[in-house]
């Protein structure tokens, strides 16, 4: 039997796929809707991990486990480490994990290309985002900030709201 997690169920935006967390042995699992649920973690055996999000075709699921993020490609079993951050979102397609770096001293959140392996910084200033703040095509980024200095001339002193356009 399978344990109920504070981290909801997910279901992709084609409607095909699920995934889910087990949180007493603290797994993550993918399947699709025809009853092929994977048997193994995505995470494998022997890893803890929290779910994040699962892209709108079913094909990549972000977790994390330790202190890195891992983007699932579903169809080859295979995952791709981002080291030392805590994922966020990843755009519906898969290709775009939005990501929090560790460090302190850097940016508050990056968006990756997992096809290139290129970062490009969303913000410098502390922020945050939700799951669903990258775009579809990766170019856009909405997220959330109290800096007074992201847009010049800011002296309103409440968070706002703001999005990041990449060409």
């Amino acid at each position: 039997m399978r344990h109920p997690s504070p981290h909801p169920p997910v279901i992709s935006g084609d409607g095909g796929h699920v995934a889910y967390q087990d949180a007493k042995a603290q797994d993550v699992f993918v399947g699709d809707r025809t009853g092929a649920t994977a048997a193994d973690p995505v995470e494998g055996p022997s890893r803890a991990a929290t779910l994040v999000q699962l892209s709108d075709n079913g094909c990549k699921v972000v977790y994390l486990s330790g202190s890195d993020t891992y983007v699932h490609d579903v169809r080859s079993g295979t995952a791709q480490p981002v080291p030392n951050v805590r994922g966020v979102a990843i755009d519906p397609t898969g290709r775009y994990p939005l990501y929090a770096p560790d460090d302190p001293s850097g940016p508050s959140l990056v968006l990756r290309d997992l096809r290139t392996g290129t970062d490009e910084t969303v913000s410098n200033q502390p922020a945050s985002a939700g799951t669903d703040a990258v775009s579809a095509d990766g170019r856009d980024v909405v997220f959330q900030s109290g800096a007074d200095d992201i847009v010049p001339g800011d002296t309103n002193g409440k968070a706002g709201l703001f999005v990041r356009t990449f060409h």
